[in-house]
């Protein structure tokens, strides 16, 4: 009986975690009525992995490039719905961390980035800004199961953030590459700060170096 209870703490889970690449959170086990102990008897049985403060994922579930940044993101709002992360969400992955899920530019973020609707106080090394009235639904796309800032916000948050021209201007490059922007709609967001067609020649005299 022990095996089978162990066992089924996974199935109890319903759909969260395949909606969240295998992962889920402690809050998350215990709306679905799953007990703390039988979280560490799952761990001992390596059924699943527990990965931080709060988180957990399902054993065998495959490789997370993006890792270490969903578990943050996991553990800022550990109580959300898969849906509440990505239809209607108070928690945007931002800066140099939505950089790297739309893989645009060569930004190492150090800490993960976020834009979010409230103060948060993570137990967690996090970079969150707070805007009280969240973004704009043109504002944010869903990529790799993470609500993230589309690619103009993403180049206006990082110009405003200070980044070098070559950094910003390899952005704006494989974004319009990629078909996911334009010229015009960058310039636009870029306003009288930077001029686009500037960071553009600093990108491609940076790549040919």
């Amino acid at each position: 009986m022990r095996v089978s209870s162990h066992l089924n703490v996974v199935s109890r889970l319903g759909t969260i975690p395949e909606a969240q690449y295998g992962y889920f959170t402690r809050a998350q086990a215990a709306e679905a009525g799953v007990e703390d102990f039988e979280l560490a008897r799952a761990v001992n049985y390596q059924q699943i992995q527990r990965l931080g403060h709060g988180v957990y994922r399902v054993a065998g579930a495959g490789i997370d490039l993006h890792q270490d940044l969903r578990v943050t993101w996991l553990r800022l709002a550990p109580t959300l719905t898969p849906r509440q992360r990505t239809h209607h969400p108070t928690l945007w992955v931002s800066h140099q961390s939505a950089a790297q899920v739309l893989d645009l530019g060569v930004f190492l973020p150090e800490v993960p980035e976020f834009i979010s609707t409230r103060r948060l106080q993570p137990r967690v090394d996090a970079h969150i800004r707070v805007r009280h009235n969240g973004l704009d639904r043109d504002q944010w796309v869903v990529r790799d199961g993470f609500a993230v800032t589309a690619p103009v916000r993403t180049l206006s948050d990082l110009a405003q953030a200070g980044h070098d021209g070559g950094h910003l201007g390899r952005f704006a490059a494989d974004a319009i590459s990629a078909g996911l922007t334009t010229v015009a709609e960058l310039q636009a967001a870029l306003g009288r700060r930077d001029d686009l067609a500037v960071l553009l020649e600093l990108a491609d005299k940076t790549g040919t170096s």
